[in-house]
Order: structure tokens, then sequence, then C-alpha cells
């Protein structure tokens, strides 16, 4: 992905934000100290190796027919990083591979790279309180998940993970970001942050020689926010944000579509202690087609305890629909994740999703709601392997111009991982 000249210039002039809606919990460091610049130059490389087998009773996300199978999943991936006085970067990529015992016209291998430029020492060299990172990922695979993949090797954009649920089919995946800020003081700065991304289908598996594509839509989604971040203590975090969203839908035969968002987002950060840390935001965004005003926000809550961790997050957005129609969606996810460390080598976990997805103005259109949960046991073999076993069990619904759909999933998956530091 490129990112335009003039776009690139108003980044780095700090005329912008800190990104798109996002649960995670974020704070606002200060300009660097010259202390940093001095660190000495260092080059690791990480490779690691994942094997899973999984039963799956749902290959291919279809009500009333579902086929189920037995997978080999095999992932292998590397990282590189490098850090020097003036920058860190890392680079990684893999591939994954699955093969199914009954079904082995599904076999297929995919692939996935990333690239992260961290250059706040160079800027600050430049200008003293400038920052700036870059990154980019790509991702290919005829399964792109519903909710974030819990297993290592198939990195995917949040942006397109909010409980959409596709067919199989081969998918294009490439999301880039660039993030500036600009601290003209020790608690008090400009922060931007500008986002592209871009997905691309081909036929869905399982479907007939040279039918229609049906329920894809490629699409393009651009986020430029932008405000003032304070930092009235410490523990605080304070941001007023302006919010610009362009999504295109090309390739649709009848001509491109489009629509654009603009709005504003207030959000206030702490660190109530040195384990929890809360963030709240709230807004407002107006859809330009419609002229339809939407509340938008996001809450989250983390602690982290010498045994138990515990993360929620909420998100309400507006996003574009990448089934069945060009038209934004009304987005609303609730995430839930709980982990116990029973002993030294032993933990659990126990993860949950729920999300609903409708569009706007025109709420009858579409509608699509699903709930997924994952309870783990994952086992630290030694100091390079770890085994994990788990089950998910997934349920979708899909209502499009009133004819509704339901089909759910059930894995049960058992997996190696190899890392070697």
């Amino acid at each position: 992905m490129r990112v335009r000249g003039g776009l690139a210039l108003v980044v780095l002039c700090g005329m912008i934000i800190q990104g798109p809606i996002s649960v995670q919990a974020q704070s606002f460091p200060g300009p660097a100290s010259e202390a940093q610049s001095g660190s000495e130059p260092a080059t690791s490389l990480v490779p690691s190796l994942r094997i899973a087998e999984r039963y799956d009773s749902n290959l291919l996300f279809t009500p009333g027919r579902n086929l189920e199978d037995y997978v080999t999943t095999i992932s292998p991936q590397v990282k590189l990083a490098h850090k020097n006085q003036w920058v860190e970067g890392t680079i990684g990529g893999g591939a994954t591979g699955e093969v199914y015992v009954n079904n082995p016209g599904l076999n297929y291998v995919g692939g996935n790279g990333s690239v992260e430029l961290n250059l706040d020492r160079a800027m600050n060299a430049l200008l003293p309180g400038l920052r700036l990172n870059l990154s980019d990922m790509i991702r290919y695979t005829p399964e792109l998940p519903a909710f974030a993949a819990p297993t290592s090797g198939n990195q995917v954009s949040e942006a397109f993970v909010q409980g959409l649920q596709a067919r199989r089919a081969n998918s294009f995946t490439n999301a880039a970001k660039v993030e500036a800020s600009y601290f003209f003081s020790q608690s008090m700065g400009l922060t931007s942050t500008y986002t592209d991304r871009r997905t691309r289908f081909g036929r869905a598996i399982g479907t007939q020689p040279g039918a229609a594509v049906g329920e894809f839509i490629n699409t393009n989604f651009q986020t430029l926010t932008s405000g003032l971040v304070g930092m009235p203590s410490l523990a605080d975090t304070i941001s007023l944000l302006y919010q610009y969203q362009k999504a295109t839908f090309p390739d649709l035969g009848r001509g491109a579509r489009e629509f654009s968002t603009q709005g504003a987002i207030a959000r206030w950060s702490r660190l109530i202690t040195p384990t929890l840390q809360a963030t709240v935001e709230g807004g407002f965004t107006v859809i330009n087609s419609s002229n339809d005003v939407n509340p938008i926000g996001a809450a989250s809550l983390q602690w982290q305890g010498q045994y138990t961790s515990l993360q929620l997050s909420y998100s309400r957005a507006v996003v574009p629909s990448m089934l069945f129609a060009a038209t934004p969606l009304l987005s609303q996810s609730v995430t839930a994740a709980v982990s116990r460390r029973l002993s030294e080598p032993l933990s659990l976990s126990l993860s949950g999703s729920y999300a609903v997805n409708q569009s706007v103005p025109d709420s009858s259109l579409i509608r699509f709601e699903s709930y997924r949960v994952m309870p783990s046991l994952e086992y630290t073999i030694g100091p390079s392997l770890t085994a994990t076993l788990s089950y998910t069990h997934s349920e979708f619904t899909r209502n499009f111009t009133g004819r509704s759909t339901e089909f759910d999933r059930n894995m049960v998956m058992l997996s190696l991982m190899a890392k070697w530091n």
C-alpha cells in the first residue's frame, strides 16, 4: 500500500491523530529522551513452527449441509528484529498450510507478512518531540476468520474481524498504518494516524466453476484521525479527536460505490494501579450519504495479576460491509478473556466474543449476529515448546433483505508451538 505524498506530509507535520477507534487501552508518551538515542545496535532472528490437529464440524460455514473433517495445520514463521540508535524495526512472515483427511480438494497453502518501523529516535533528532511509526501487514488465506484468530501464524487486521463469517474463498488482505505525533511539551501534543485496509476476494470455494462470487465484496477502507492529546497526570491521558473515514467498493460491475463519515471522539485512559488500566471513549459520526448521526465509542479494562489476567472490551463503530451489499454497517462487539496460571507449566483460559452488525440507515437490509466461546489449556513442555488444547463453539445468524440463515461451528484443536529465541 502506498501513502500519498500529500497525506504523508500532513501526517509528518502532526496535524492529525492517534488512529482508528480501538478498544485497546493506550497512552501517549512524551518526547523521546536524548539518553535513548545511545542504545547499542542489536539484531535477533526468531523462527517458530506450529503444528496442529483439529476436528472441524463445518468447513464451508453453511447451514443444513455441514461438512466435517479432520485437519492438519503446519505454520512456519520467522521474525527478524533490529535496533540501533536511529530506528527499531521488525520484519516477519511465514506460511500456513492445511491438509484435510476427507476433503483433499480444500488443501491449501497461505501466507502472511508484516513490517513495523519505529522511527521515533530519528525523528526526535530532527525535531525534539516528533515521533513516527510505520507498519504494514499482508495476508493470503481462503479462510478469513470471523473473530481474531487464537493461534499464532494467523495474523489478520482487526478492522476485518467483526464477527462476520463468509464462506471459504481465496482472500488477500493488506493493512498499512502511519502514526505520527508531535509533543510541544511533556504534557501536551498533536497526534495523527492514517490507515488503509484493503481486502480482495476470489470465487467462493465449494461453488460450481463459473458461479458468481455473490456474497463477497472487494473493499477499501481508509481512516484518518487527528487531534489534541494531553496528560494531566502520569496516570491519565485525555484526547479530543476528529475522525474521517472513507470506504469504497470497486469492481461491482455497476461502477465503484463509496461512503464517507466524519465525526468527533473524546477519549480518557487511566492507569488505575500498576496492574489495572481502563479506557473510555465516546463520540459521534455522520454518514455523508444519508446525513445519519450515529453514536460511537469504546471501553476497555485490562488487569494483570501475578497468576491471573483479565481483559474486557466493548466497541461501537461504523465500518463497511464486505458481504452481500456495499453499505455502511453499525458494528458492535463485546469481548472478554480471562487466564489463570494453575501451576508453573500449566494455565487455563476462557475467552468469548459477541458481535452484531446491521446496515445503516436502513437496518432491515442486513443484520449479522454471532458469538464465539473458547476454553483452552496451555502446557509449557520446555523453554521453546508449548502445547495447547482448545475447544471452540461459534454460532452465526445472517439476515439479508428479510431472509434469515443460521449455522454453527465446533472445533477441537491440539497444537504444538516451538519457538527458538
